[in-house]
C-alpha cells in the first residue's frame, strides 16, 4: 500500500504558521509524508543570473541562488513541525508562476491532497490580486483543503519551542 503524500505550499507570511500547524496535525494522524513547497519568484525585470552582493557581502552570488538559499532557511524550521508530528517531510523549491508551480509539484510527487492557506480576500483586492487557492482548487486533480488564515501573533497548534525556532529563523 502506497503512503499518502500531502503537498503543503507556503509563503513567507505569518499565515504559513497556521497552515503548517494544521497540516502537520492532519498529516501526523494520517501517517502521511509531506512535501513542503515554496515557489521562488524573482522580482520583475531581474534575470536569474544577475550577480548580487547580499547584505554588503564582498562575494557575489546569482540572484536565484540567493533566493533559493533564503527560502531554504525559512522552510527548515517549518519542516521540523512535520518531523515533530511524526511525518516524513521533504522541502521543495520551484521557480515560476505560483499556481502552475503548485499544480506541477502536486503531479510530480503524486500528491493525494494539497493543504494550503487562503486569506479570504474579497472585492477589489481579490480582483486585483487574484486567489491562488481558488485557482489551485479549480485545477487540481486531487482534493484541496484550504485554511482561512488571519496572521495571528501566536501560531495556534505550534509548541512554544517550534514558535521560538520560527521566530529565530525570521529574525
Amino acid at each position: 500500500m502506497r503512503k499518502d503524500t500531502i503537498l503543503v505550499p507556503v509563503d513567507y507570511t505569518g499565515c504559513a504558521y497556521e497552515v503548517v500547524a494544521s497540516a502537520a496535525d492532519l498529516a501526523g494522524r494520517l501517517k502521511a509524508d509531506v512535501v513542503l513547497l515554496y515557489v521562488v519568484k524573482l522580482p520583475a525585470g531581474l534575470p536569474a543570473d544577475t550577480l548580487i552582493h547580499p547584505h554588503g557581502s564582498a562575494e557575489a552570488v546569482k540572484a536565484v541562488e540567493y533566493l533559493d538559499s533564503d527560502a531554504q532557511k525559512h522552510l527548515e524550521p517549518l519542516s521540523n513541525v512535520f518531523v515533530d508530528a511524526g511525518c516524513g517531510v521533504r522541502i521543495a523549491l520551484k521557480h515560476g508562476e505560483v499556481v502552475e508551480a503548485i499544480l506541477d509539484v502536486a503531479r510530480e510527487v503524486g500528491a493525494s491532497m494539497i493543504i494550503m492557506g487562503t486569506h479570504g480576500r474579497t472585492g477589489l483586492r481579490r480582483i486585483v490580486e487574484g486567489s491562488v487557492a481558488e485557482n489551485v482548487m479549480r485545477r487540481a486533480t486531487c482534493p484541496v483543503t484550504t485554511i482561512r488564515t488571519q496572521q495571528p501573533e501566536e501560531h495556534p497548534g505550534l509548541t512554544e519551542a517550534q514558535q521560538q525556532a520560527l521566530s529565530e529563523s525570521a529574525g
